[in-house]
C-alpha cells in the first residue's frame, strides 16, 4: 500500500466504497500485524494535509474502525458497536430535562475508541441546545454569553469527556469533534491518551488536548463499550496491578471490562448514570462474582437488555448486554429486562419495543444473587424453582465427573480406522476414539478412529510400528510444557487420565451443545477432552440405574431446568461444563424401572438403525423405529412432567422455550 494508494482512500468521496479499499489495506499488512507508529503517523500526516471539507466528507470512525488491524483490534480489546445502539445508549443517558436543568452537564466514555458515543453525545446536546435555547438561559441566565459566543465550542470544552490508550483513536476521535463546525477555531479539547484504569496522564497533541486531570471532574454519565481482554491475554505484571487497584471487581481469572464499572462508580457524581454495553459473561461466570456483589451493592439497576447469547457485534464472539444503573443504591427496586428471543438479522434494527423480538419482564434487585444473575421471566422462574426444590440429590452427591483425554497433538495419536492395518500398528494400545460431534441423543455415530494409548508403553522400542508412526511429531511433542518439566515421557499422552474411568459403562456428553445430548457408552470408548464423562458411585447403583439417569438428563424438564442456569456460548450453544451442571438436583420416582426401560428400548432402535443404514435397507423401516424412538421419548417426558406435579400451562411453557 503506497501514500498515493492511502491517498485515494482518504479523497474518496463514496463511503460505501471506502470498505473494499480498507480491506485492501489490512491484507497489504497482514491480520498477523500492528499498524507501527511510522505507518500510523504517515495517515495523521496525509489527514493533515486535507481541507476541512475533504475531511468532513469522510466518516474518522469508519476510517479508525478498518484501518486498525485485526491482531491490534484483538489486543486492544476492541468491539465496534452498531450505530443503532450507540443511539439507543445515548438518547438513554442524555435527556432533554437533563441539559435544561444542567447546561454543564458532563459525559465520559473511558474508552473511546474511534469516538462513536462521543460523536453521537455532542449531536444529542448541540440539538437540545438549540431547540430549547430559551428555557435554557432562562434556568441558567448566566449562561448566556458562553452559548452565544458558540455552541459548538460550549459542549466540547463543557461536555464532552474522552480517554483511549490509543494515540491513534485519540486522534481520530478529537479531529471527528472538531470537524463538527468547521468554521470555528481549533481549541482544548479534553480528549486524551491515558490508561484510565492505571496510569498517569499523557497528552497527544499539546494544541489538541487539555493538561489538566480528571481526579477533581465528576461526571453526570459514564458511557461506553469498554474492552474485552480476558485474563490470558493481559500480562502478568499489569494483572497484578488490576488486582491490587481493582480487588473488589478483579479477580485473577476476571475480564479487564470489570475494572471499568468500578472506574465508572468513581467517575460518576453521585446519582450520576453509567450506561455500558459489555460482554454478559459478568453475570454468570464464577470470576464475575465480585463485580455482580459491587454492582448490587454501589448502583441502582434501571434497565438491562440481555442479548442472551446471540452475537451482534461485527466479526466478534462476544455476547453483551446493556446495563444501565444510577450511582448509589436503593432497597427494594425492581428494574425492566429485556431479553433477546431470537438472532437478529440485518433487517432487524435495534428496537427494544418490538415484542416478537424482545420479551419483558421486571427482575427485583434483592433477587440478584452473587453466584449468578438469572434473568428469566416470573412464570418460568417459579417453574424452575419448582423442579429445583423437589431435588433428592445434587448430581455431585450422586455421581462423579470426568474430563476425556487431552493428546497434546491429535495428529501423533489419533488413528483412523484403515490406518492401523496400513502401519501395522500393535493393536494391544489402539482404544476406540469418539469426539463430541459423534455424540447424538442416547446414541453416537460410527466408530471410526483409534487412539494410540501410548500411556501403557513402558518401553516405546518395544512398540517399533508406533515408534515410526510417532517419531515425526517427536520434536513438537517434546515441546509440551508436562514434557518440558520431566512429567511425561515425549510419546506419552498430555493428559490420559485414568484408564479405568473408560473401562466400564459410562454416560458421556459434549462439552458445547445445542440441546443435551447424553448417551451410555457400553463399549468402553476412550473419547477426547471435548467430550466429558459421569458415572454413577457405587453406593448408589442400587438406587439408580444409569439408564434412568441418562432419560432424565436428556428430558425436557431437564433440558429446560439445565438451560435456565448453563452459560450460553453462541447463538443456541450452551455449555455443558461440570462444575454448573454437577450442581443441579434430581429427583428419583418410585418407578425407575419404567424409564430405565424406556431407555434400553431406545438404545436398541438406534442400534437397529445403525444396522439397517449399514445394510442400505429400505428407509420405511428406518422410519418406523424413528417413530418409535419419539414415542418413547415422549413417554419419559410425561413421566418426569407428573413426578414433578408440573400443571399443564407449565408443560406448554416449558414446551415453548424449548422450541
Amino acid at each position: 500500500m503506497t501514500e498515493k494508494d492511502l491517498n485515494d482512500i482518504l479523497n474518496n468521496d463514496s463511503i460505501e466504497r471506502l470498505p473494499e479499499k480498507f480491506k485492501e489495506f489490512e491484507i497489504s499488512f497482514g491480520k498477523k500485524v500492528i499498524l507501527t507508529g511510522k505507518q500510523k503517523d504517515e495517515i495523521v500526516s496525509l489527514l493533515n494535509k486535507l481541507e476541512s471539507e475533504e475531511l468532513c466528507r469522510i466518516s474518522l470512525g469508519k476510517l479508525y474502525e478498518e484501518l486498525i488491524t485485526s491482531k491490534e483490534r484483538k489486543q486492544l480489546g476492541q468491539v465496534y458497536t452498531p450505530k443503532s445502539i450507540v443511539k439507543y445508549m445515548i438518547d438513554e443517558g442524555i435527556k432533554e430535562e437533563y441539559i435544561i436543568k444542567n447546561p454543564y452537564f458532563k459525559v465520559i466514555d473511558p474508552a473511546c475508541g474511534g469516538g462513536y458515543f462521543l460523536i453521537e453525545a455532542y449531536e444529542k446536546i448541540k440539538s437540545i441546545m438549540e431547540n430549547n435555547y430559551e428555557k435554557i438561559i432562562y434556568e441558567n441566565p448566566a449562561i448566556k454569553m458562553q452559548l452565544d459566543e458558540g455552541i459548538h465550542e460550549f459542549i466540547l470544552r463543557n461536555n464532552i469527556w474522552g480517554t483511549d490508550v490509543d494515540e491513534f483513536a485519540v486522534y481520530m476521535t478529537t479531529i471527528s469533534l472538531l470537524l463538527k463546525d468547521t468554521t470555528s477555531n481549533s481549541f482544548k479539547l479534553n480528549i486524551y491518551k491515558k490508561d484510565i484504569l492505571l496510569d498517569d496522564e499523557k497528552n497527544l497533541l499539546n494544541s489538541l488536548s487539555d493538561k489538566s486531570s480528571l481526579n477533581d471532574i465528576k461526571f453526570d454519565l459514564v458511557i461506553g463499550n469498554p474492552p474485552y481482554i480476558g485474563h490470558k491475554k493481559i500480562s502478568k505484571i499489569y494483572r497484578q496491578k488490576l488486582i491490587h487497584y481493582y480487588y473488589d471487581v478483579f479477580s485473577d481469572k476476571a475480564d479487564i471490562s470489570f475494572c471499568f464499572v468500578k472506574k465508572g462508580h468513581d467517575l460518576l457524581k453521585e446519582d450520576g448514570r453509567l450506561i455500558l454495553i459489555t460482554s454478559r459473561y459478568f453475570i454468570e461466570s464464577p470470576s464475575g462474582k465480585f463485580l455482580r456483589k459491587f454492582i448490587k451493592n454501589n448502583f441502582t439497576i434501571e434497565s438491562l437488555i440481555d442479548f442472551n447469547g446471540y452475537k451482534i457485534f461485527r466479526g466478534i464472539g462476544v455476547s453483551p448486554l446493556i446495563i444501565k444503573c444510577i450511582k448509589g443504591k436503593m432497597d427494594d427496586t425492581n428494574f425492566d429486562v429485556y431479553k433477546l428471543k431470537k438472532k437478529l438479522n440485518q433487517k432487524n434494527e435495534f428496537d427494544i419495543a418490538n415484542e416478537a423480538i424482545y420479551e419483558r419482564f421486571k427482575v427485583k434487585s434483592i433477587e440478584l444473587a452473587d453466584k449468578g444473575w438469572i434473568f428469566i421471566n416470573p412464570l418460568e422462574k417459579l417453574i424452575f424453582e419448582k423442579i429445583d426444590s423437589q431435588g433428592d440429590y445434587k448430581l455431585k452427591d450422586i455421581c462423579e465427573s470426568y474430563q476425556g483425554i487431552i493428546t497434546g497433538c491429535d495428529n501423533a495419536f489419533i488413528i483412523d480406522a484403515e490406518k492401523i492395518d496400513e502401519g501395522n500398528l500393535e493393536r494391544d494400545i489402539l482404544k476406540p476414539w469418539i469426539k463430541n460431534s459423534y455424540i447424538q441423543k442416547y446414541t453416537k455415530t460410527k466408530v471410526d478412529k483409534y487412539i494410540l494409548y501410548t500411556d501403557l508403553i513402558d518401553n516405546i522400542n518395544d512398540y517399533p510400528n508406533t515408534l515410526k508412526h510417532i517419531l515425526p511429531y517427536k520434536e513438537r511433542l517434546e515441546k509440551r510444557r508436562e514434557c518440558i518439566k520431566g512429567i511425561r515421557k515425549w510419546y506419552e499422552l498430555q493428559w490420559g487420565r485414568n484408564l479405568e474411568v473408560f473401562k466400564s459403562p459410562k454416560i458421556i456428553f459434549p462439552f458445547k451443545s445445542e440441546t443435551n445430548r447424553f448417551m451410555i457408552d457400553y463399549d468402553n470408548v476412550f473419547c477426547s477432552a471435548d467430550v466429558y464423562i459421569i458415572k454413577i458411585k457405587d453406593m448408589f447403583l442400587n438406587e439408580i440405574t444409569m439408564e434412568y439417569l441418562t432419560g432424565f438428563l436428556n428430558s425436557s424438564i431437564f433440558e429446560f431446568y439445565f438451560k435456565t442456569v448453563a452459560k450460553k456460548v453462541g447463538d443456541n450453544m450452551y455449555d455443558f461444563y461440570p462444575n454448573k451442571l454437577m450442581e443441579l438436583n434430581i429427583k428419583i420416582g418410585e418407578d425407575v424401572n419404567f424409564v430405565s426401560e424406556r431407555v434400553k428400548k431406545i438404545i436398541s432402535y438406534y442400534n437397529d438403525i445403525n444396522r439397517l443404514l449399514k445394510d442400505k435397507v429400505d428407509n420405511r423401516k428406518i422410519e418406523e423405529l424413528q417413530i418409535k424412538i419419539i414415542e418413547e421419548i415422549e413417554k419419559i417426558d410425561k413421566y418426569f412432567f407428573t413426578l414433578y406435579k408440573l400443571e399443564h400451562n407449565e408443560v406448554e411453557t416449558i414446551k415453548n422455550r424449548l422450541k
